[in-house]
């Protein structure tokens, strides 16, 4: 049987971008023909309120208990997803510690300023506590600026950094607000979300997978 591949969205400080990224991963994987769920962890629920702004059947969203997400896993294989996102909210709760625990990989996104570089460590140290393979990426940043490429020279030290940033971008929070994609109004967003796709998937899957079936949310 196929196993669902759980790639989780985390960082300890808030505001480096996790729900705009599980967002837009989602759609490049959904559009790529991969049956997709979403799990927001975030109390503040930002990913589902976006969800809900879309009219496209997939990705799919289920809400769960935090302290059932094992079986709520085993039963997204039951169901024939490809993937499963996670995002998590930026603190130490069970609701972060649940969706690191069923990650195949965790996805850390950072704003290149010092005072988020600094706080990684934290991040890091829980995710490596887990034993989970992780990789970065460096999100509200202007491409190869002299802030984008020492941030992402800072992490590099502690694990891989994915080949391309998440920009700073009106078009990321205009997608956001609409339930949309960035990549839709933005061609160099679209190349952007698709680097950090295609970089974070050949680490998550080994064969090619199927297609897309069908917009409910799932109770699981």
């Amino acid at each position: 049987m196929k196993k669902t591949k759980i790639l989780t969205i985390a960082n300890r400080k808030g505001g480096a971008g996790k729900s705009t990224c599980a967002a837009h991963l989602s759609l490049i994987a959904a559009r790529r023909g991969l049956k997709t769920i979403l799990i927001d962890l975030d109390p503040q629920k930002t990913l589902e309120t976006w969800w809900k702004k879309r009219e496209e059947e997939n990705p799919f969203l289920t809400d769960i208990d935090p302290q059932k997400i094992e079986d709520v896993i085993c039963n997204l294989n039951d169901h024939d997803f490809d993937l499963c996102i996670i995002d998590t909210p930026g603190d130490t709760s069970i609701n972060a510690t649940s969706g690191l625990k069923v990650a195949d990989l965790v996805l850390v996104p950072s704003k290149p300023t010092a005072p988020d570089l600094q706080a990684i460590g934290r991040t890091i140290a829980t995710i490596k506590n887990l034993d989970k393979p992780f990789l970065f990426v460096i999100t509200q940043a202007v491409a190869r600026t002299k802030l984008a490429m020492q941030g992402a020279s800072v992490l590099s030290e502690f694990g891989t950094v994915a080949p391309s940033t998440i920009g700073n971008r009106i078009a990321y929070a205009n997608a956001m607000q609409a339930g949309s994609s960035a990549a839709d109004e933005d061609k160099l967003a679209s190349e952007e979300i698709e680097l950090v796709w295609n970089f974070i998937s050949s680490r998550l899957f080994d064969t090619e997978i199927g297609n897309a079936k069908e917009k409910v949310r799932f109770d699981l």
